[in-house]
């Protein structure tokens, strides 16, 4: 078995931090460069970083900062947010980027991301799937009124040879309350490509039932390092008292 991935995942709003519940309400957490360096010394094993407001506010990314964040970190980084162009894409890999993650894009237009894929490789292209539960079952939450299944966007992404997916439950987004296991189950059963599962992790049993209940290895977080105590090697060393593999 692989050691699972312990990766903190920051939201930005174009100048600082921000932590939303259920997608909403975003709430000012801190300095990103300061938050980079943190996680950096606590030896996380990747970094997520997404401007969360770039492609509703029809701006691109600060590189600026995305690039003072790179230099903090000496483990890979993705970075997501107002992602449209093969150019956007070629700038953050440039500035250090290891993975990309898109997600508007990808709901309009998959020949692109077939693009980005064959132009920069798979192992470049990260999906994000935020995903939430209707009657109906879950659907892909956006703000351009398209009314897409999470299978439908998975199965699209699978076609276009993308390399990983940040699977985040809105539902359980900053409420800490634990893992959508079934969603993450659900998703993980639809393709072998690399899922990251993320959103309602609040203390160590939330992450010992999502790692004993569904076959992912990485996990993304934030608010319970935000707002607790707990810190990334925590989860390692409660992952590992009971066997799972983690990288110390």
């Amino acid at each position: 078995m692989l050691k699972v991935r312990i990766i903190p995942i920051l939201t930005f709003n174009g100048f600082g931090l921000v932590k939303t519940k259920e997608f909403g309400n975003p709430r000012m957490v801190g300095n990103p460069v300061q938050a980079a360096r943190v996680y950096n010394n606590r030896g996380v094993d990747e970094l997520v970083f997404i401007d969360i407001f770039a492609t509703a506010q029809k701006r691109k990314i600060n590189l600026k900062l995305v690039a003072d964040v790179i230099k903090e970190c000496y483990m890979p980084v993705a970075i997501g947010g107002g992602i449209e162009t093969i150019e956007d894409i070629n700038n953050l890999l440039k500035i250090g980027a290891d993975k990309v993650v898109i997600k508007t894009k990808a709901l309009l237009d998959k020949e692109f991301i077939k693009e980005a894929v064959a132009f920069f490789g798979s192992q470049c292209i990260s999906i994000a799937i935020d995903a939430y539960k209707t009657p109906e079952g879950y659907k892909i939450h956006n703000k351009l009124d398209i009314d897409k299944s999470v299978e439908a966007f998975v199965q699209e992404m699978i076609d276009c040879k993308v390399g990983e997916f940040i699977l985040v439950s809105v539902d359980n987004d900053g409420m800490m309350n634990g893992f959508d296991t079934e969603m993450v189950h659900y998703v993980e059963q639809m393709t072998n490509i690399p899922v990251i599962a993320a959103g309602g992790g609040g203390n160590m049993e939330h992450y010992i039932e999502l790692f004993s209940k569904t076959n992912v290895q990485a996990v993304g977080s934030a608010s319970i390092f935000h707002f607790t105590q707990y810190t990334p090697l925590d989860i390692k060393n409660e992952l590992k008292s009971i066997n799972i593999p983690v990288r110390i």
